[in-house]
């Protein structure tokens, strides 16, 4: 039997200086080591893709959740909003309306104990800001009349006194009357 030749690829006496055996021997052994790091770093990568899949899945999970309670308070944010809208616009009517009661204790301070008052209005004039009011009343006495009017004109709130009507009904003892009166800016404090 003839004995095997090996067949070797590899030049038999290559020069260690020359260009192809340095390069052969460099793929070699620095080629080695740059493949096993490379699948390092693939499999590194591989592994780490179940971790942030984990992570991707819990933060898409709490993502639902808040949208979930966000949707669940929307109605809630909407009723309450309106709600605040309406307060608001409650409470700019009041701070716009006059205090009319001092202008009705001012009235009252006035009014001798004999008249009495059948109706009374007070209201605002939109365009001057000027309180006026518009007063029904009965006296039992002509100088009750004469008193009222006078507390009216000295009173310094009232700045003026219309009389409308001064009637007396037939066969009664009391006296109709309708004024209409003017007040002064109230003092600011």
């Amino acid at each position: 039997m003839i004995p095997k030749k090996e067949i070797s690829l590899l030049p038999e006496g290559e020069n260690p200086d020359s260009l192809s055996y340095r390069a052969i021997h460099w793929l070699t052994t620095v080629g080695r080591v740059v493949i096993v790091l490379t699948e390092f770093i693939v499999i590194v990568a591989f592994l780490s893709r179940f971790y942030l899949d984990r992570k991707n899945s819990d933060l898409s999970e709490v993502a639902r959740q808040q949208k979930a309670i966000l949707e669940s308070t929307k109605d809630f944010e909407k009723e309450f909003m309106f709600t605040q809208n309406k307060l608001n616009t409650i409470q700019k009517f009041y701070s716009q309306t006059p205090n009319y009661s001092q202008y009705i204790k001012s009235l009252v301070e006035s009014t001798p104990l004999d008249v009495v008052y059948d109706s009374i209005s007070l209201q605002r004039d939109e365009t001057t800001s000027e309180i006026t009011s518009n007063a029904s009343l009965f006296a039992y006495s002509e100088e009750s009349i004469v008193g009222f009017m006078t507390n009216l004109t000295l009173n310094p709130t009232i700045k003026t006194v219309d009389i409308k009507t001064i009637e007396k009904k037939a066969k009664e003892n009391k006296y109709l009357i309708t004024i209409f009166i003017s007040f002064k800016p109230a003092q600011k404090t």
